[in-house]
């Protein structure tokens, strides 16, 4: 596919939350050529991207959670806006267009197969990372979700540069849609400020228009939900390096799938035993998930690994805040 066709009159903007109350102050901007950034990412600086490894986890999380009582202090509605029309959720959706030697037909609904997760490549400071990511439903099509420190450096306070998403990749292999630049990334205030398990997810907008239509008409989209308490029979899929998934070459480069049913603890979601070492970080956990669309309900992502728990943990997405960065990436 000629990539200029896909990625033409673009500039990428990179934009960081500040404060609470959408009244946020001057963003960093952070602006490059498209096409420099799809060169950059040639075959051999893909195999050269070394899973993002996560964080360490130095205290057990309910001590270290003690500190957070108010889950969405950070970004706010303000007084005069509804708050009760945040509390929705949404549908998945299903891709609506193939594309087939480089020509796009109707999507046959008879033998769709959807592909809304792949893996981030991630550029910083002369580093090559990996992470994976969602497409998720919202108004605008172009839509993504990850794990906050797949898009922020807490210890730079900076977001990563030249950010690039697959949507299918799987076993080292580019998806059908290659390389999609991401526009722009938001992180919660809470994450920015304090680098806690908790609050890491953020979203990103990315810059795709293929004939006019987004992202998620060629991938399909998961839905999204809240509260849905815990012992939900649960998929996570992702790419994990090392770690003891089953059934899985855990290389990084492989999208598996982990099923059960996380816990629910007072402030996150918890998978007792689960490792999935490096390059997971991102992995939506999905709900009422189908293998025969590979479409389901996201209502969190694996955060990190809890070494003294001994336990993957996913944050608990608090409904006005998740909608509030979909509101600044336009979503809405």
């Amino acid at each position: 596919m000629n990539k200029k066709t896909v990625f033409y009159f673009f500039t990428a903007l990179v934009v960081l939350i500040f404060k609470p109350d959408l009244s946020y102050s001057t963003p960093t901007i952070f602006k490059y050529n498209v096409d420099e950034c799809l060169d950059f990412w040639t075959p051999e600086k893909i195999k050269k991207a070394k899973p993002l490894k996560p964080r360490n986890i130095a205290k057990p999380l309910k001590t270290r959670n003690s500190r957070f009582r108010k889950r969405s202090g950070g970004i706010t509605i303000r007084n005069t806006t509804d708050s009760s029309k945040y509390t929705k959720s949404m549908p998945p959706s299903e891709r609506k267009y193939d594309i087939i030697n480089n020509t796009i037909s109707v999507a046959d609904v008879d033998q769709i197969r959807n592909f809304p997760m792949g893996i981030l490549f991630i550029s910083h400071n002369g580093d090559l990372f990996s992470c994976s990511a969602s497409v998720i439903n919202t108004n605008i099509g172009n839509i993504g979700l990850t794990a906050a420190h797949c898009l922020y450096d807490p210890e730079s306070q900076a977001i990563f540069n030249n950010i690039m998403f697959s949507p299918g990749f799987d076993h080292g292999q580019l998806g059908p849609l290659n390389l999609i630049p991401v526009a722009q990334a938001v992180v919660t205030d809470q994450f920015r400020a304090h680098n806690d398990d908790e609050f890491d997810w953020g979203m990103m907008r990315f810059a795709f228009n293929l004939n006019g239509y987004p992202l998620e008409y060629y991938t399909g989209s998961l839905g999204w939900i809240f509260n849905v308490g815990g012992n939900v029979r649960t998929v996570i899929c992702g790419y994990p390096d090392g770690g003891n998934l089953p059934n899985c070459p855990n290389n990084g480069v492989t999208l598996c799938t982990w099923e059960g049913a996380p816990n629910l603890a007072e402030d996150y979601y918890a998978i007792p035993d689960l490792e999935l070492g490096n390059g997971a970080s991102g992995a939506p956990f999905i709900m009422n998930y189908d293998p025969n669309t590979n479409l389901g309900w996201l209502y969190s992502n694996y955060a990190n690994f809890d070494g003294i728990e001994d336990e993957a943990v996913g944050p608990i997405y608090d409904p006005i805040e998740f909608q509030a960065l979909l509101g600044l990436l336009g979503g809405l």
